[in-house]
């Protein structure tokens, strides 16, 4: 992977072209690292320039990544862990259930109940981990979908369809074929911080690209975008399973 002096720090980046960017941009995330995006077609200024003119935003970004990373919640999958839905916290309580096969998980007032087989190859870390994981993504099968519908009747958008998934970083997405893809790991989050998400993948069915006339239809539909497009970059890495 390359690397560039910044004066403070050599960092290294990587370089991607994207057929939806209509400018040279730059970007962070933690599964990628440093990027330099090219619109398809344009390779210049090189890579190493780009980086050299905003490396104020670049080194402060770096620093505010690794903050972040220190940050991050870690997951045990034993009594008294704090699982999110919809905004709501849930402390998780394990049960045994000897008459059980496989683990069942449910929400009991304000607990998150894993009941788990007698068996130690049917209740280890990972057992738990995948049942819970596997109740998530029954919850966003059964929510996502149905919000997506709403949300584009009410805008007037037309898409294909609704995938989940459990992606590392990105909340959504949304392909040139009308299909958009939702991050499970959604249903822990405010109701109005998903219908941000659904919304911004919604508008890209219009326009592909983040400029000023995206974020302005998205703002016609969600008014209060800022606030929580804030509130992913603030409390979005504390959405883990």
């Amino acid at each position: 992977m390359p690397t560039v002096d910044l004066g403070k720090a050599t960092v290294a980046y990587s370089v991607r072209v994207s057929k939806r960017s209509k400018r040279i941009s730059v970007r962070f995330s933690q599964r990628d690292g440093l990027e330099v995006v090219y619109p398809l077609g344009i390779s210049s200024p090189a890579p190493e320039e780009v980086l050299r003119e905003k490396s104020a935003w670049v080194l402060s970004t770096r620093e505010r990544f690794r903050d972040a990373a220190k940050r991050l919640p870690s997951r045990s999958y034993e009594n008294g862990d704090v699982f999110f839905v919809l905004g709501r916290p849930y402390t998780l309580e394990l049960r045994t259930n000897p008459e059980l096969r496989r683990a069942k998980v449910k929400i009991s007032g304000s607990s998150l109940v894993v009941s788990l087989p007698d068996n130690p190859e049917a209740s280890d870390v990972a057992s738990r981990r995948q049942a819970i994981e596997a109740y998530y993504r029954t919850l966003a099968v059964d929510y996502l979908p149905a919000r997506v519908s709403e949300l584009a009747a009410e805008h007037g958008f037309v898409f294909a369809r609704v995938r989940v998934k459990n992606q590392k970083t990105r909340w959504g997405s949304c392909s040139s074929k009308g299909n958009i893809n939702l991050n499970l790991r959604l249903m822990m989050a405010p109701e109005p911080a998903i219908d941000y998400v659904i919304t911004h993948e919604l508008c890209h069915l219009r326009v592909l690209n983040h400029s000023p006339a995206f974020w302005a239809l998205v703002e016609h539909c969600f008014p209060d975008y800022r606030h929580w497009r804030n509130w992913f970059r603030t409390q979005g890495a504390g959405l883990i399973l």
